[in-house]
């Protein structure tokens, strides 16, 4: 009798782990039963914020994907502030965001602890060209006379930048790769940027595709691209590449979960995002943004941020080399 009540005992527990294995493994098949909050670093109505809007606005007209965003402002602080929402979300697939190779340079400056590692990486979707400028009443016409005029001149220079974020960083590359000096002032993002160059109180700054496009009736001038190759939209600006300056750098939208989020909801989010960007409106509304509209799947992402990491870590030590 004492070896048949055993016996059923291991039966009903062996019962009881089946369910509850199925329950774990059905768990997430309705996800998302409610909207997902997508957390986004900058203010409403910039050029990060509107990616996730065409996204936002693709998902409510799509209802067979069963994606519903609810876009949550959070700027401030580099975009630290959001990203760090972002990481210490719960992993349920609730709460996602992104940002750019920002994630990369703010910890590489030590302004964070944590870098791509700490979340989960969902992919990105689009990217967008980045480029030099100079007010067009700058003595500095061109990208040569710049790196000229940076070599006669160690630290004269004024670049106007947001430091701790790529547009500070790809001038740093700009340097190291040419042997010279800039002085970096710190401004803050492109609209703050676009005044200080054309008032010539800075001598130039980095710009996205789009606000070269945008404001260049407003006396902003582009020297050079950091592009594969040139753009259909600006033919006459030419490459770095073009100048002998092996340099490729672009602002990417990386969308990040919280580390731990289920392999079957990161499937689902990733499987959506593949979707509207293969959708011709999306990708036009993309293209009017200046971004390249594709979808870059996480490995390939997380390459990209690898090699980030490994090239602004020693452009952070040389710079702090410099100031000693």
């Amino acid at each position: 009798m004492a070896k048949l009540q055993r016996r059923a005992t291991a039966l009903a527990f062996t019962a009881a782990f089946a369910v509850i294995g199925t329950g774990m493994t059905t768990a997430h098949a309705d996800y998302p039963e409610k909207p997902i909050k997508v957390v986004v670093p900058t203010q409403a109505g910039g050029g990060m914020d509107s990616t996730a809007r065409i996204l936002q606005r693709y998902f409510d007209e799509n209802d067979e994907l069963g994606i519903t965003f609810a876009v949550v402002n959070m700027p401030g602080a580099g975009g630290t502030i959001a990203t760090r929402a972002i990481m210490e979300a719960e992993p349920d697939g609730y709460t996602i965001g992104f940002w750019h190779e920002g994630i990369i340079t703010s910890n590489a400056m030590g302004v964070v602890d944590y870098n791509h590692e700490a979340f989960d990486v969902l992919g990105s979707t689009g990217f967008g060209i980045l480029g030099f400028g100079v007010g067009e009443n700058n003595e500095i016409d061109s990208f040569e006379e710049l790196l000229e005029t940076a070599r006669a001149n160690p630290d004269q220079v004024k670049n106007a930048a947001n430091v701790g974020l790529p547009v500070h960083f790809v001038p740093l590359m700009v340097a190291d790769a040419a042997d010279v000096e800039f002085r970096y002032v710190q401004v803050g993002g492109g609209a703050k940027r676009f005044p200080s160059v054309v008032a010539g109180h800075t001598d130039f700054a980095i710009f996205g595709l789009i606000e070269f496009v945008k404001w260049q009736e407003a006396d902003l001038k582009p020297i050079v691209l950091f592009a594969e190759e040139r753009s259909p939209l600006l033919p006459d600006v030419p490459t770095a590449k073009e100048h002998g300056l092996d340099i490729v750098a672009g602002s990417s939208r990386i969308w990040l979960a919280p580390k731990g989020t289920p392999e079957d909801v990161k499937d689902k989010l990733v499987e959506a995002m593949r979707s509207a960007m293969a959708d011709p409106g999306v990708q036009q509304q993309f293209t009017d943004l200046g971004l390249e509209p594709v979808y870059i799947d996480p490995e390939k992402v997380v390459s990209d941020l690898d090699w980030w990491r490994s090239t602004a870590e020693p452009l952070v030590a040389k710079a702090r080399q410099l100031q000693e």
